[in-house]
Parts: C-alpha cells; sequence; structure tokens
C-alpha cells in the first residue's frame, strides 16, 4: 500500500507530469530501502541535529543512477530534482553546498537533436498521409511542446480559419511554464486543418472540445516524425529525431526575424510582464518569418481534397478486398500513395493456400493493439488515416 507522504506528493502533481515522477521516485526509494514516510521522520530528526547525511544520500543517488543503474546524467538530474521536489513539497529543507548543487545540476547530453531543412520537410510532406500533414506542418507552424500539441481542441483553430495568413489563434495555455503561448497558424498548415476539421465532421466529432488528434500519448508524435523520416530517406546519422524538433525548427528561424521575447511569447515560454506584446504586433514578424519556414506558397487546397478522396476511396477497397482498378494504379503513382493492393481474399482459396485455413490473414485494428500483433508474427500492410492499421499474417 501507498505511504502517506508519498501518495500526498503525487497527486499535487498534474497527470502529465506525474508519471516521470513515479519512476524516479520509485529508483530513490529503492536505493533508500525506506518508504516516503520513514524517509521524512529520519530527515526531520536529522535536520534538529544539523546531521546533513539526506543532501549526501541525494549526492550518493546520483551517482548510484549513473554507475550502478547506467542512467545518463541528463536523467540523473531529473531524478534529483524529483526527489528534491518531495521534500520541499512537505517543508523538508535540504541545505547543499554551491558545489553540491552544481553537480546535481549537471547533464551532458549524449545525443543532439537532427536539424531539419525547410527541404526536409517537403519531402516528409510528400509521402504523408493525412494525420501525418497535421502533425508535421501543425507541428513546425505553432512551435509547441508535445503535450500542448495533443491538447489543442476544434474549437482553438475552427473560428480562425478563413482570415489571412499567418493566422493567430489568440492565447493558448501551456503546461510546463504555466506560460501562455501566442501561436499562428502559417501558409503550410492552413488547408490541412481545414481537411482535419472536415474529416473530424465526417467522424462524427463536432464538438468545439473535441481534440483534433485522438493519439493517447505524446510519444505518437515523435513516431509520426520519425516514420515520415525513414519514408523519405531523410539520413540523420547518429542525430535524434522526435517532435520536439519542430519547435527546435521553428525557434531557430523566429529568432532571426524577432527579439528573444517573442519568439519566446508565440512558443510559450516564460518572459517578463513588460516584454508582452499584443498578438497583432507579433503577426507581421511571424509573417517575414515565413519566408523561411514554409516550403510552398498557399497549398491548393481542391488538391489535396481530391487526394484525401482518393486515399479513403482505396482504403474502402483494400478493406473490402476489391481489386484496384488501372485508374486506382495511375492515382496510386501520381498522387505518391503508399498503398498495398489486397491480391486475393483471405478467405479464398488459391494454389498458395490449398487448404483454406493457412492462408494470409488480414485485420484492421486500432494502434493501441498494434504491438501484441507484432510480437505474434503480424506485419503492417497499411496505415490508415482514422488512426488504424492494416495487419496481416
Amino acid at each position: 500500500m501507498e505511504d502517506k507522504a508519498t501518495q500526498e506528493w503525487l497527486d499535487s502533481l498534474k497527470k502529465g507530469t506525474r508519471h516521470t515522477y513515479r519512476y524516479n521516485w520509485d529508483n530513490f526509494l529503492e536505493f533508500t530501502g525506506l518508504t516516503g514516510d520513514q524517509i521524512l521522520e529520519d530527515h526531520k530528526k536529522k535536520a534538529l541535529a544539523e546531521d546533513y547525511s539526506w543532501e549526501n544520500k541525494i549526492m550518493a543517488f546520483r551517482d548510484w543512477l549513473i554507475n550502478v543503474k547506467k542512467m545518463s546524467t541528463h536523467t540523473a538530474k531529473t531524478a534529483g530534482g524529483v526527489v528534491r521536489g518531495f521534500f520541499a513539497f512537505h517543508r523538508q529543507d535540504l541545505k547543499f553546498r554551491r558545489s553540491e548543487g552544481t553537480r546535481l545540476g549537471e547533464a551532458k547530453t549524449k545525443t543532439e537533436d537532427y536539424r531539419f531543412s525547410l527541404e526536409d520537410l517537403k519531402k516528409m510532406f510528400d509521402v504523408a498521409d493525412l494525420d501525418e500533414k497535421y502533425v508535421l506542418t501543425a507541428g513546425k507552424s505553432f512551435g509547441l511542446r508535445a503535450g500542448d500539441f495533443l491538447g489543442i481542441t476544434r474549437g482553438d483553430l475552427e473560428p480562425y480559419l478563413d482570415r489571412p495568413i499567418p493566422i493567430s489563434i489568440g492565447k493558448y495555455a501551456t503546461q510546463k511554464e504555466s506560460a501562455p503561448s501566442y501561436p499562428f497558424i502559417d501558409a503550410d498548415a492552413l488547408p490541412v486543418i481545414k481537411l482535419m476539421i472536415e474529416k473530424m465532421t465526417r467522424d462524427g466529432r463536432g464538438k468545439p472540445e473535441d481534440r483534433i488528434l485522438t493519439f493517447s500519448h505524446e510519444i505518437e508524435l515523435t513516431r509520426v516524425i520519425r516514420r515520415l523520416v525513414f519514408r523519405a530517406g531523410i539520413k540523420v546519422g547518429n542525430k535524434r529525431v522526435r517532435f520536439h524538433c519542430m519547435r527546435k525548427f521553428l525557434i531557430d528561424r523566429l529568432s532571426s526575424f524577432m527579439s528573444e521575447s517573442k519568439w519566446k511569447q508565440i512558443v510559450g515560454k516564460t518572459i517578463s510582464e513588460g516584454a508582452y506584446v499584443s498578438p497583432d504586433s507579433l503577426r507581421s514578424d511571424y509573417e517575414r518569418a515565413m519566408r523561411e519556414t514554409v516550403f510552398s506558397k498557399l497549398m491548393d487546397i481542391v488538391e489535396l481534397q481530391k487526394r484525401q478522396q482518393i486515399v479513403e476511396e482505396l482504403t474502402s477497397k483494400l478493406v473490402s478486398g476489391t481489386p484496384f482498378s488501372e485508374e486506382d494504379k495511375r492515382n496510386i503513382k501520381a498522387y505518391n500513395i503508399r498503398m498495398y493492393e489486397r491480391k486475393k481474399s483471405p478467405k479464398s482459396k488459391s494454389n498458395d493456400c490449398p487448404d483454406g485455413e493457412h492462408c494470409e490473414k488480414f485485420e484492421q485494428i486500432a494502434e493501441t493493439e498494434l504491438l501484441s500483433r507484432l510480437k505474434d508474427g503480424w506485419q503492417i500492410i497499411h496505415r490508415l488515416t482514422n488512426g488504424e492499421v492494416i495487419v496481416k499474417r
């Protein structure tokens, strides 16, 4: 059963950070061999006696994570901050020497994020489906952190879609620093967002509070970016690819066209109250920056809609087992659509399946079921625009 001190502390945290804190705290409990209640009780006694052994234990915990658990210095830094947060929540002071505080804050990054070029993003866009296009274009248009990006709803975007580009969506709350952001919709993102809204309507998700993406976890955003990098044939070497690269892409370019306080206001980083400017004032600077953040002029939304309609028709045929026509095959080639023709129904008999029992099996499943299917020997055939996938065995 969870000890009281630990539970009270974890319950005070935001849902988005609770999992990370839980993981690091469990490591500390393993290291000490005590519960949260026992840690507090022991610290109170030793603090009265001016015994700083708990400060020493936290320093030793950092070394244990690095040398025994083989974790990075960045992870050790995070874990140290989590432990100090536990003591701070319970109003138990920790007193570190300056050199100790510096050491606890040290973190050497082992991997560097890949720096995307505009050409990279265009290649990725060309091989993406609609949901992936949204992650890519809106991700680099808004420059939000993954958790904030996932929280975007239909009501956040839909009221402004008929305004001139770049479109300010106004004040948008962020999670990490409790600092609002003031994102803009650029020329690449606008037609994709409109198509996403239309798709939501077809799927019966018409409420303003409905999230644009139905992803359950932030890691899915990074998976999208990595898939697109692979499909586009982009060589990243030993650099790290994650959704956060979209935020860095925008920040790097905004910083060339506006002051630090302005770009921080757009992406949601803390600034002084006196540095705040209105979204209308930010718009002109963002518009100038679009020459380096947008890979095309305002896209032909009619053409994009036509492509999406073709994809949905092909997907329907794929699921039902209907053979592709010659026109379908021409459209696949012309629109660069990643689609696999299902050659035969899994129920039909053929020379490759004489008994009708050991044939290839096709199923349409939710992404949450994918890992277990892959472990059982299934293969991914196609990812549908509704977030589900077609697999075969």
